[in-house]
């Protein structure tokens, strides 16, 4: 009863030992941990700050002063105006406000900009981190297929190994001679040299998937496996995927909100040409120790004074610097189109590849299983008539070699497919929903 109690206790840990990651758990740490996505949406945060910051200068400004000082020698008394010779103190408060009126709607055209801006820096850390999670599926589906090609390794050299096993006893019982031995053990060590090599392989796929989700490479984690998805349809027009993804992307979204955010600069450029009016006002009161008649506060009360007025301020030559400024901005906003352009370009050619890629890979591999199939049927019929004596170990290691081949061919082709079925829905979708 004691031990089973102790089983039950340890299952858990046992349970931990080795944990499995899906392709939609990858993602999840991507997020969490990604730090070229991090940078994506630290630059959204900022523009989200900034637009705050340019939205916070159509309040009114409010301020409160205080001087405090010490009068050594000639100087002239506040409270009479009057020359005075002797030490005296001095004290004065204040409040002053200024309200924008009118500045030729700068301060709106660069909240429009700043609106347009902060947009566009949301839009991009979305195409940050779906670019991010194209490379991680790609390097998801990199593990599975390399992990697949060190099984096939696996059992070739298993396979060899047998063999080896069987030729060593007919040898031992003098039924063949010893020259069959080395040539078998000639092809097992091929076949771990390219054990080792895709050992190696998966490793390097392991490392590079965990450095891109950023944790510490474990051993002890596998990862689900994936496998084509027959619901899919053949995809035969690419540019119908084109046109619907140019509605949903969001690399051409932030890409066309940042170009149009060059028009508002413009106009809150050319605003700097126009008159300016701002309305302000002070309230203020001071006390001096040369009036001993009044204490702190009934002075303050005496001499409290206000003033409010309007300030307009007209440029006269205000065109000649804002002119090259304007020109900046529309050879700027030139450079934003030139990079929506760009960015259209690369989408078009993606997803014309894309289609592309996912009817030969179906093909590929289809064809590609058909040639296991008829490969491994012609390896047993080999192998029977060298276990017989009928067939030479060239016939053998030939037989042995094309079904490796094919084999590695196959699994290459799964992986490439299921790649392809799940970038290609990405596309059509324009979103992740489904696809992991």
């Amino acid at each position: 009863m004691k031990h089973l109690i102790l089983l039950l206790c340890l299952l858990p840990v046992f349970g931990k030992a080795q944990s499995t990651l899906s392709l939609a758990e990858c993602v999840d740490l991507l997020i969490k941990n990604n730090l070229t996505y991090k940078q994506g949406s630290l630059q959204a945060e900022a523009a989200q700050a900034q637009l705050r910051q340019t939205r916070s200068q159509i309040l009114p400004q409010i301020s409160i002063t205080a001087d405090q000082s010490l009068n050594i020698g000639r100087s002239i008394d506040q409270y009479t105006n009057t020359y005075i010779d002797q030490v005296y103190g001095y004290n004065a408060i204040g409040t002053g406000v200024s309200i924008p009126i009118f500045q030729g709607f700068k301060l709106q055209n660069q909240i429009r900009q700043g609106t347009l801006l902060k947009e566009s820096a949301v839009e991009n850390r979305t195409a940050v981190l779906n670019a991010q999670t194209v490379l991680l599926m790609q390097g998801y589906v990199n593990v599975l297929a390399t992990n697949a090609l060190l099984d096939a390794a696996n059992q070739q050299v298993e396979s060899s190994a047998q063999q080896v096993d069987r030729v060593s006893k007919q040898v031992d019982a003098g039924i063949i001679g010893s020259n069959l031995l080395f040539e078998i053990k000639s092809q097992l060590a091929n076949d771990k040299f390219a054990q080792v090599t895709a050992l190696n392989n998966y490793r390097t796929a392991r490392l590079a998937l965990f450095q891109r989700i950023n944790i510490s490479p474990d051993d002890k984690v596998q990862f689900e496996a994936l496998t084509p998805k027959e619901t899919i349809p053949q995809a035969d027009n690419a540019t119908a995927i084109y046109e619907d993804a140019q509605k949903t992307f969001p690399e051409l979204r932030s890409a066309e909100l940042y170009r149009q955010s060059f028009a508002y600069q413009v106009k809150s450029i050319k605003a700097d040409n126009y008159p300016s009016l701002s309305l302000g006002g002070n309230m203020r009161a001071f006390y001096a120790s040369t009036n001993a008649n009044l204490d702190y506060f009934k002075q303050l009360n005496a001499t409290r004074n206000g003033s409010i007025g309007i300030s307009l301020n007209i440029p006269i030559m205000g065109r000649w610097v804002t002119r090259p400024r304007v020109e900046y901005a529309k050879v700027q906003e030139r450079l934003a189109q030139n990079t929506l352009d760009v960015t259209n370009q690369q989408l078009r050619q993606a997803i014309e590849l894309a289609v592309l890629n996912l009817n030969a890979m179906a093909d590929k591999y289809a064809a590609a299983t058909g040639q296991v199939e008829s490969l491994t049927a012609s390896f047993a019929v080999v192998e029977s008539k060298l276990n017989a004596g009928i067939a030479n170990i060239f016939e053998y290691s030939l037989a042995k070699a094309n079904l490796a081949k094919a084999q590695a061919n196959a699994i290459q082709a799964k992986y490439d497919y299921v790649m392809q079925q799940r970038l290609l829905q990405y596309y059509r979708q324009g979103n992740w929903t489904g696809v992991f």
